[in-house]
Parts: structure tokens; C-alpha cells; sequence
């Protein structure tokens, strides 16, 4: 594989990485459900024996997210490890801020929930048909204050 491929997917799985995050934090379910493949694994930092099985899960386990939690993900060392040509692996450190909206449609800026949680996620990226998506994620919880 060339360097310029290989930085070609590198470049491809960070984005992708990064993009969840802020699906997430957008709350825009089924656009992030999409990055994921239809067999996907997906254990949350706050569950990790949990696993969630599946894109129509991983959708489904979003959508029960309460409309008035507001999240940011900042991704830090977002380091990607080509393994092929249509697989990669990747270590993400995450600090999340929540907080808690009064209205649907928030006025910010509001109200930081006094806890800061790091954690990293392991994830396992594969080519598919529908492009670079995320086959299994792993989440740890490693720092939490407040």
C-alpha cells in the first residue's frame, strides 16, 4: 500500500470518528446510525458489558436519549492504525461535557453539569460498499470529576 493510501484512510476513519461525535452531539440519530454497519457493536463507556448489537440498536438505544440532555464531545489523539486496504483501528481520547436544557429549543449558553468525563474509545473501521464505516466501538470511561 502506498503512503498516500494509507494517509487516504487515515484521513477517511478520523473524519468519520469525528463525525459521530458530532452527530451525537447534534442529535441526529439516524444520520450517525448510518455510519455504522448493519451488524455493528457498540459498547457504551458507561456500560461497556453491555454491548448494543446492530445499527437498527445502536438507533433505537440513541433515540431513547432524553430531548433535554446536551452534549459536547471534544476528540482528542485521534490515532488511526491502517491494518489493509478496507480495514483500520482506531484509539480516540473523548472529554464530555453535559448539561441540562430547560426548552427544546435552548438558549445558550447553558448550565455545564458539573461532571467531566474522559473516556477512550476503541473502534474497528471497515470498507464497505456505503464507504468507511464503524464495525464495532469500545468505550472506557478513564477520568471522572465533579
Amino acid at each position: 500500500m502506498s503512503e498516500e493510501d494509507r494517509h487516504a484512510i487515515e484521513s477517511a476513519c478520523r473524519t468519520l470518528a469525528i463525525r459521530s461525535f458530532v452527530l451525537i452531539d447534534s442529535r441526529e440519530w439516524a444520520p450517525l446510525a448510518d455510519l455504522y454497519t448493519e451488524d455493528a457493536v457498540f459498547a457504551r463507556p458507561t456500560a461497556p458489558d453491555q454491548p448494543i448489537l446492530g445499527r437498527a440498536a445502536i438507533l433505537a438505544q440513541y433515540q431513547t436519549r432524553p430531548t433535554s440532555k446536551v452534549t459536547r464531545h471534544f476528540v482528542a489523539n485521534a490515532l488511526i492504525d491502517v491494518q489493509a486496504g478496507d480495514k483500520a483501528k482506531g484509539l480516540l481520547y473523548v472529554l464530555l461535557f453535559t448539561g441540562t436544557a430547560e426548552t427544546e429549543a435552548p438558549s445558550f449558553p447553558i448550565a455545564a453539569d458539573p461532571v467531566r468525563l474522559v473516556g477512550e474509545f476503541r473502534d474497528d473501521y471497515i470498507l464497505t460498499a456505503e464507504g468507511w464505516r464503524i464495525a464495532r466501538r469500545a468505550g472506557n470511561m478513564i477520568f471522572r470529576s465533579g
